[in-house]
């Protein structure tokens, strides 16, 4: 058994009979191969830049490496993140080989709350869809929230959920020390707040990527040199999409894929106290019994 199953069944291993009958499906149930889509893919012998064009181009946060092979790797936004403050070169110098994780696999019947724990337990945004030929498609985050969305009704509070408080910095600092606490502190989304401490905005890996593949089209050009120059607001989003603490999940989820984003800030009395993100329905959603 590989690291990827062995893995799938302790994390998993609360519904052992379900499990190793997977072989075949089960009619009552959604399973992965319900809500998988065709991947889109990237060579691994392109260069880190290529993957950012088209990571910008489809508004996704990843890509899946050599897809019709047995054997696939994910580049995600976050990786390209740790490589642009690790790096000093241009990324059309950096092969994809070089920066990619191995691809997470589940099998096509698995239930939709297996593949959100997996997706936990690995902390991937992707995962693959394995059937006897290989990989079937592609599952995200993205499709989990709408699935989540579209079949579940839950009135939990969201102020039992939600993480409290948010990473910031102040609207001084420069892309390199925005990007580098992101990777440091495991997040993907930073507040910009002023000197008087109120948020002015907020940025993702999605703005440096736009801002990377703009200034590297200069092969001589290094993010790491011109990001430590260039302020953090330059690249920010001035609009935070907010909601109330008496906003449902299931409308949350609906706010997160109308406006194509990986999480919304929560208010209490204008200010801003938290986040609910794609995580955090997913984490819902892996609770959820089969």
């Amino acid at each position: 058994m590989d690291e990827s199953n062995m893995l799938y069944y302790m994390v998993l291993s609360k519904f052992p009979v379900l499990l190793l009958s997977q072989q075949k499906r089960h009619s009552y149930l959604v399973t992965a191969e319900d809500i998988a889509k065709e991947p889109i893919s990237i060579s691994k012998d392109s260069a880190v830049y290529d993957g950012i064009e088209k990571i910008i181009d489809n508004r996704i946060s990843g890509l899946i490496v050599d897809a019709k092979n047995i054997q696939s790797w994910i580049l995600s936004a976050r990786d390209i993140g740790k490589i642009l403050v690790s790096k000093n070169q241009n990324t059309r110098t950096i092969p994809i080989s070089s920066v990619m994780q191995e691809l997470v696999l589940v099998d096509q019947y698995a239930p939709i709350p297996n593949c959100a724990g997996m997706m936990l337990a690995k902390k991937t945004n992707a995962i693959g869809i394995r059937g006897k030929d290989g990989i079937r498609g592609i599952m995200t985050k993205h499709d989990l929230v709408k699935h989540y969305h579209e079949n579940v009704r839950d009135s939990k509070k969201i102020q039992d959920i939600m993480t409290y408080g948010s990473f910031f910095v102040h609207d001084d600092a420069s892309l390199y020390d925005g990007l580098s606490k992101m990777i440091a502190a495991q997040v993907s989304r930073l507040l910009i707040k002023n000197p008087q401490d109120e948020p002015v905005g907020i940025v993702t890996f999605g703005n440096f990527l736009g801002k990377v593949f703009r200034h590297e089209q200069d092969p001589s050009s290094v993010f790491a040199d011109y990001g430590k120059k260039c302020k953090i607001t330059d690249v920010m989003t001035k609009q935070i999409i907010t909601v109330t603490a008496q906003t449902s999940l299931p409308r949350i989820a609906k706010i997160l894929l109308e406006y194509r984003i990986h999480g919304v800030a929560i208010t209490d009395r204008r200010k801003i106290i938290g986040f609910i993100t794609e995580k955090d329905i997913i984490r819902e959603l892996a609770r959820q019994e089969i």
